[in-house]
C-alpha cells in the first residue's frame, strides 16, 4: 500500500521547508534616521501692535496739541505742550537764587583766604550753592518736560486726551507704536507645549493677505500661570514686519519651532501600527537572520511623514514600512527590493 500524504499535511511540510531555507513574509523596509528634529506646534492668534503710552512727567494744563491721532511722526517731533508760565517763573527764581549765592560764595572764599572766617563757614556757603545749582537743573528739566516729544519715528495709534485739560504725571495722552518695535500675537498653549517652547523657540507666521510670505518671529513671553478658564498658558510671539504693512486684528497662523537638544530615531509614519494616542508598535529588521523584531514605541513628534520616537533605535538600521500587517515577532521576512 502506497503512503499518500494528504494535501493539508503536504502544505504544512512545504511551508516549513520554505521557512527553513530563509523565505518569509514579503515586506518593504526603510532606513532608520537618527538626528535632531524640529519640533513644531501649529496654532493661531490675533495680531496686535507692540505699543507704549506717552504721557507728561509733570502735572499741568495742556496748552495745545501739535499732532492728531493717526499721524506719523519723527523722533523728537513735538506732540503737545503744557502751559509753561509756572515752569518759566520757577526757573527764573532758581537762577536768581543761584546768582545771589554765587556772589556770597565768592566773598566767603576771599575772606577764607585772608583768614577772616573759619573753613566751616565756607563749606556751609558751598553747600548752599550746590543746592541752588540742583534747583536750577530741576527747574530747567521741568520746563523741558512741558513739551511732549516723540521718542522715535512711529505712528500715533490712539489719542486718549484731546482737550485742553489738566493732566497728572503718567496719565496717558497718546498710544504710540515705534517703527522699530515688533508686532505681537498671543496664542494659548497646553502645559506640555508651553514648557517645550518656553525658551529658544522661533516662529514662522503667515497672514491671509500675504499667502506666500513667511514672517519670522520668536517666543518673547510665556505666562507662568495657566488661565483659570481653560488651563492654557498664554504665550506672546514677537513678529518682524519684513517691510510689509500689517494691521491690528489680522489673524496669524503660527508655527512654533524648536530644534531638539538630542537626537531622535526617525521612522516613516507608515511603519506604525496599533496606534493608541502616542503609543504604537513597529517591526524592526534583525539583520543577522532577516527576522522581524516587534518594538513598542512612544511618539515624540510628527513632522509630515517623519515620526520622531522617544526610544533609541540606533542599533538597528531598517524598519518595516510595508507589508507588516499579520507579521509576528520573530517571524522570517523577505525584503522586497
Amino acid at each position: 500500500m502506497k503512503n499518500i500524504l494528504s494535501l493539508p499535511l503536504l502544505g504544512i511540510i512545504l511551508c516549513f521547508s520554505a521557512q527553513s531555507f530563509g523565505a518569509g513574509q514579503t515586506v518593504r523596509v526603510t532606513p532608520i534616521k537618527n538626528e535632531v528634529v524640529k519640533q513644531r506646534i501649529r496654532t493661531f492668534g490675533v495680531l496686535a501692535p507692540n505699543v507704549e503710552e506717552i504721557s507728561f512727567q509733570i502735572p499741568g494744563r495742556i496748552l495745545r496739541f501739535d499732532v492728531d491721532e493717526g499721524d506719523r511722526v519723527k523722533k523728537d517731533q513735538q506732540l503737545a505742550q503744557l502751559q509753561t508760565d509756572d515752569a518759566e517763573d520757577n526757573l527764573e527764581k532758581a537762577k536768581t537764587q543761584l546768582e545771589n549765592v554765587a556772589r556770597i560764595l565768592a566773598r566767603m572764599e576771599a575772606l577764607h583766604e585772608s583768614g577772616n572766617i573759619q573753613i566751616s563757614q565756607l563749606e556751609d556757603t558751598q553747600a548752599q550753592y550746590d543746592q541752588s545749582q540742583i534747583a536750577v537743573d530741576q527747574a530747567t528739566l521741568n520746563l523741558a518736560r512741558c513739551y511732549m516729544k516723540a521718542p522715535s519715528d512711529g505712528i500715533l495709534l490712539k489719542q486718549h486726551i484731546d482737550s485742553r485739560t489738566s493732566v497728572s504725571p503718567g496719565q496717558p495722552v497718546f498710544i504710540f507704536q515705534s517703527d522699530d518695535e515688533l508686532w505681537v500675537t498671543k496664542v494659548d498653549l497646553t502645559d506640555r507645549n508651553a514648557l517645550l517652547m518656553s525658551s529658544g523657540a522661533s516662529a514662522e507666521v503667515t497672514f491671509s493677505p500675504y499667502p506666500n510670505e513667511i514672517f519670522i518671529g520668536n517666543v518673547s513671553k510665556v505666562a507662568q500661570v495657566a488661565n483659570i478658564t481653560d488651563g492654557l498658558y498664554t504665550t506672546e510671539i514677537s513678529i518682524l514686519t519684513q517691510g510689509k504693512e500689517l494691521m491690528p486684528g489680522m489673524v496669524a497662523e503660527v508655527d512654533l519651532i524648536k530644534t531638539s537638544t538630542r537626537t531622535f530615531s526617525i521612522v516613516p509614519f507608515d511603519a506604525l501600527i496599533d496606534l493608541r494616542k502616542n503609543k504604537g508598535n513597529i517591526y524592526l529588521v534583525n539583520a543577522g537572520d532577516n527576522t522581524a523584531i516587534e518594538q513598542v514605541i512612544t511618539i515624540n513628534s510628527i513632522d509630515g511623514e517623519a515620526v520622531a520616537l522617544e526610544e533609541d533605535l540606533s542599533e538597528y538600521e531598517l524598519v518595516v514600512s510595508k507589508g507588516h500587517h499579520g507579521l509576528r515577532d520573530g517571524a522570517a521576512i523577505s525584503i522586497q527590493p
